[in-house]
């Protein structure tokens, strides 16, 4: 096993047109003093491009309702495919921190101009996301401080990570999910008085135990913010984290970012069978629209399995 840390081997593998910025750097020795790198699994000693570097303590890491987001060597970035790029896109990117369990990356991207910037690639299979996230590497920071489970969704960043994580869940709010939680254990309370005191009473307990990332009867929190990690970005960095992405990052739509705009530059033609296969989905999509303008609610049940023929 390598004595390195995590940082130095990916400066190891680093192309020699990008740089690692030294705040990242700083953050990423921290989380791994701090017990967050994964140098092994089920007993077995893991190879580097196999590791990751969480935002908690690798055992506080499995718990739910903590983020995905880890520091992580994507490898080679190839979007033509191997065994080597049409472009140079192996010497412009360098993805290392996983955003979302779809296979999503943000990392360093140089750009036109040659000014280095920070940049989403989102998977394609889930996250759509692809853009300059900033040219200030503490806004890569701050989007992972914040908690969201998954960041490589950016429809989810107007919303506190606590909201976000709620919505999945299904619930309003988290004095509802307590409300439910607290429920369940006053089902024994002898009369209906002494059960609405003891529900209340219990729920208003679970919610503030619940926001501080407590265990209650197994159920967890839906959001668990990496706070350690948090105050170190603040006492030690001078690194604000905010509520929402939203407050911090302003993308452009995809039309007008210009790493999205580069990576359609960059992308492989389609052959014949892909192109043909793209127009069909297309006229299906026409189609399935214009039916649903004209869908009344009998005729409902009719469209939904001709929805489910079509995806299988």
């Amino acid at each position: 096993m390598s004595s390195s840390t995590f940082s130095q081997e990916l400066e190891k593998r680093l192309p020699p047109s990008l740089s690692l910025p030294a705040v990242l750097i700083k953050a990423m020795d921290w989380l791994e003093a701090n017990g967050g790198r994964q140098t092994e699994r089920n007993g077995k000693s893991l190879d580097f491009e196999d590791q990751s570097l969480a935002l908690y303590p690798i055992d506080d890491w499995t718990q739910p309702g903590t983020t995905l987001s880890a520091f992580d060597y994507y490898g080679p970035f190839y979007l033509n495919g191997g065994p080597r790029p049409v472009a140079d896109e192996d010497q412009r990117v360098f993805l290392f921190l996983r955003t979302g369990g779809d296979g999503s990356y943000a990392g360093l991207w140089l750009d036109d101009a040659g000014k280095q910037q920070i940049v989403h690639h989102g998977s394609g299979s889930g996250s759509d996301w692809w853009g300059v996230i900033s040219d200030d590497p503490a806004d890569l920071l701050r989007l992972i401080a914040i908690g969201y489970e998954e960041p490589a969704f950016r429809e989810i960043h107007t919303k506190t990570a606590q909201e976000a994580a709620l919505e999945m869940a299904g619930f309003d709010s988290l004095f509802e999910m307590a409300h439910i939680m607290a429920e369940a254990q006053s089902a024994g309370a002898e009369d209906p008085e002494m059960f609405h005191r003891r529900k209340e009473q219990l729920a208003q307990e679970f919610a503030a135990r619940l926001e501080r990332g407590e265990d209650i009867l197994g159920d967890t929190a839906p959001c668990v913010p990496p706070k350690a990690f948090e105050a170190f970005l603040r006492c030690e960095l001078g690194i604000d984290t905010p509520d929402r992405a939203s407050d911090v990052l302003k993308p452009r739509p995809d039309h007008q970012d210009p790493f999205a705009l580069w990576l359609q530059t960059i992308a492989p033609p389609m052959d014949a069978e892909a192109q043909a296969q793209l127009d069909e989905m297309v006229r299906n999509a026409e189609t399935m629209a214009s039916d649903l303008d004209g869908i009344t609610s009998d005729q409902a049940p009719t469209l939904m399995n001709r929805l489910k023929g079509l995806f299988g």
